[in-house]
Parts: C-alpha cells; structure tokens; sequence
C-alpha cells in the first residue's frame, strides 16, 4: 500500500505522520467530475437572478450580448451561418448571444439544471438552440465528429477541467475537416 503522510509526529518524514487514504475526507482526483458538478448544479438558481449574467437584460433588449461574447466579438469575427457548439454552455447566456451573432448554436454542459436553465432564456428570447448534455470529455460521441465549424470556449471553463491536452483532442475532434472556416475559440482561461 502507497504511504501517505500529513504533518505531526513520527517516525517517518520529520513532522509527518502517515495517513491512510482510505479515511480521508478530502476528494480524491479521480473524484472530481462529481465534486465539480455538484459545485456547478448549486450555482444554477444564484448565476441565473445574478446580475453578472444579465439574465433579463436578454429578454428586456433583443440585441443584448453577454459581457463575455461583447469582448470575444471582434476575435470571433462574422459568425452568421456557422455550425458552433459552445462547450461547457452553463445557463447559455453565452450560447444565446452567439445564437444572436447568427450562428446555428448547439450548447454542451454536464449539468442538467443549467441546461434547462439555458433552455427557459434560449425559449424566452426566441432563439432556437440544441442543449446536450454530457461531460466535455465525452461530447464528440454526445454531439457527433467533425460536425462544427466552431467550437467556443468562454471565460472560466478550462480552469476547471484535469486535463486541458484532453480538451484540445476533444476541440479537434468538433471541428469539420481543414479547408473549411472551422476554428477553435478559447477565451480568457478563468474568471468571473
């Protein structure tokens, strides 16, 4: 058995005493898809009456685009037409606003409460949008391959994935064959 150890007295490492994996209560790794959705289905009801998403701002002006989209926008170019997926979509105000730039918008998120979150403003504002849900990691087979001419990525997203290399494989793996307009879009890696 791998020995771990935390600080105290021992015999071991000065100021370490051996832990057993077994007993503690921190998550492990291999966890954290459970923690973090967990995480992201509590923050559903507080990010959709937040005014940091402008959840009604979208409903009240038909031309409202999320702060994020706004500050992506001239590094997206034109969008009209694009097949786009917009990957760990949350509550889609960021899928919303591309869907008003033009493109033909598909939303990915694990999370059931924020897709249906993203549903709720997608039907409000009259804007057609597939919602999928599925873990990123497993969105080429949820969605299909090759099957995009965008894949976007907004702030705060990658921040909270092991494995960023993964990521890229999946983007890849999105994106219609070279030759076409296909590109990748990854904003700002964290924040909000």
């Amino acid at each position: 058995m791998r020995r771990e150890w935390r600080f105290g007295s021992s015999p071991g490492p000065p100021g370490l005493l051996p832990v057993d994996p077994r007993v503690c209560d921190a998550p492990r790794m291999d966890d954290y898809r459970d923690v973090n959705l967990a995480n992201w289905n509590d923050r559903v009801a507080a990010h959709a009456a937040s005014p940091d998403y402008a959840v009604t701002r979208f409903t009240d002006d038909p031309s409202f685009l999320s702060e994020v989209v706004s500050f992506d926008r001239t590094r997206l170019g034109d969008i009209a037409g694009l097949d786009a997926v917009h990957l760990q979509c949350h509550i889609g105000t960021d899928t919303v606003s591309l869907a008003r730039l033009g493109a033909k918008l598909t939303g990915l998120d694990f999370s059931a409460p924020a897709l249906e979150q993203g549903r709720l403003l997608a039907a409000a504002v009259g804007v057609e949008i597939e919602f999928v849900e599925s873990d990123l990691y497993g969105a080429p087979d949820a969605l299909g391959r090759e099957r995009f001419d965008l894949v976007y990525t907004g702030v705060g997203a990658l921040c909270w994935l092991p494995d960023v290399g993964r990521w890229a494989e999946v983007v890849a793996s999105l994106l219609r064959p070279a030759g076409g307009s296909s590109s990748a879009r990854a904003t700002r890696s964290c924040g909000r």
